[in-house]
């Protein structure tokens, strides 16, 4: 079962990406999906729980039409950088056609979709 409070306190800290790998792993999580349409984050964890929360973020671009992955790895790069903070990156990966992405703790690899099926995967490893 999802510690909810855990959780919570996993994603109120302001940690790096890594780290919040690492600390979501260590509570059981395996996967989570990011809808950019409905601006909700799900959580999976290995038992087969879910928990799902809503995403405030503001000032959100249109949604392009078109998946754009060149813009959507210029986003990533730019937040392993440092150079932009994680409202700014979804605001770019919206931007650039992306509809949702799940992370993959488990896997490695996080899989960014466009509205027509298009995907770019990033793999990641600490």
């Amino acid at each position: 079962m999802i510690d909810i409070n855990l959780l919570k306190e996993c994603l109120n800290k302001k940690v790096s990406f890594p780290e919040r790998i690492r600390n979501l792993s260590k509570i059981g999580i395996e996967r989570y999906y990011v809808d950019l349409m409905k601006l909700e984050i799900t959580y999976y964890s290995q038992d087969g729980e879910s928990y799902v929360e809503r995403m405030p973020i503001e000032n959100l671009p249109a949604l392009a039409n078109d998946f754009n992955q060149a813009k959507v790895i210029e986003a990533i790069r730019a937040a392993q950088k440092g150079e932009i903070d994680y409202p700014a990156f979804l605001r770019n990966i919206i931007a650039a056609g992306t509809v949702s992405y799940t992370v993959y703790l488990d896997g490695e690899q996080v899989i960014y979709v466009g509205r027509k099926g298009e995907s770019h995967t990033e793999k990641f490893h600490f």
